[in-house]
């Protein structure tokens, strides 16, 4: 199973990020006291103050264990392009487990706050959850239906929200409800890059100070050299994933 992996939150902001490379491997719950939610044409960018995480971690920490925060994460709502190291463009799948996500997350308000808990597993379930059928074919009532997917899933509007605030539920910088450019308007490409790099540093930095990476060439070398350069490939794939 792959585990979820977390960063820590950048300097200008409040929320940790937790991703996973493979959603099709994952096997975690995410209890959470509040969660927001918006989206653009192909991510649900969720926004929680999450009480319990299983099944993730932070690189270059052992010992570390989740507690109580602020997090987001994204969830794909179809197929997407990604850039790999190699900067090639390659094919995402939406795996069934995102795809049932989605599916609860469409029937919800997104005005609303609210409180529960996920269980992220991509199984059988997430396909007899959407469509009602059973693994022998047969059609589930719908109260039965219903009394299996509170196993799984759980959302309760909360009333009065204390961590989650509206202007913090919001579209990455740039973009609008529909996918396109709105507001300020979008960076360059050698500022895109730039603030891209920067961010995959910091990351990579946080593992091991000793080895301080600043440019492209420094972080070739470390990807190649390095006595961690598994765990270093994993946060950079990782950081990779979370821009896409």
């Amino acid at each position: 199973m792959k585990d979820f992996y977390y960063i820590e939150p950048k300097k200008d902001d409040k929320f940790a990020l937790v991703g996973n490379t493979d959603w099709t491997q994952a096997y975690s719950i995410f209890e959470f006291a509040e969660l927001g939610f918006c989206s653009d044409d192909t991510f649900y960018h969720l926004f929680a103050y999450a009480t319990g995480f299983t099944g993730i971690n932070k690189f270059s920490e052992k010992n570390w264990k989740f507690e109580p925060q602020l997090i987001k994460m994204k969830v794909a709502r179809k197929n997407y392009q990604k850039e790999d190291k190699e900067k090639n463009k390659v094919d995402v799948a939406q795996s069934r487990l995102e795809k049932w996500i989605c599916w609860l997350l469409d029937s919800m308000d997104s005005s609303l706050i609210y409180s529960g808990f996920i269980k992220l597993q991509d199984d059988a379930m997430c396909d007899i959850f959407i469509s009602g059928i059973g693994i022998s074919g047969e059609q589930i009532d719908p109260t039965t239906l219903n009394q299996m997917l509170k196993m799984s899933a759980i959302f309760n509007p909360v009333a009065e929200p204390q961590y989650i605030k509206p202007e913090d539920v919001q579209l990455p910088k740039g973009f609008s409800n529909k996918g396109g450019y709105s507001g300020k308007p979008a960076q360059t490409e050698l500022e895109r890059l730039r603030d891209r790099l920067a961010f995959v540093c910091e990351q990579i930095n946080k593992m091991d100070d000793s080895i301080p990476v600043e440019n492209l060439a420094q972080l070739a070398d470390v990807l190649s050299i390095a006595k961690n350069k598994e765990e270093v490939q994993v946060v950079f794939d990782l950081c990779t994933s979370l821009m896409s």
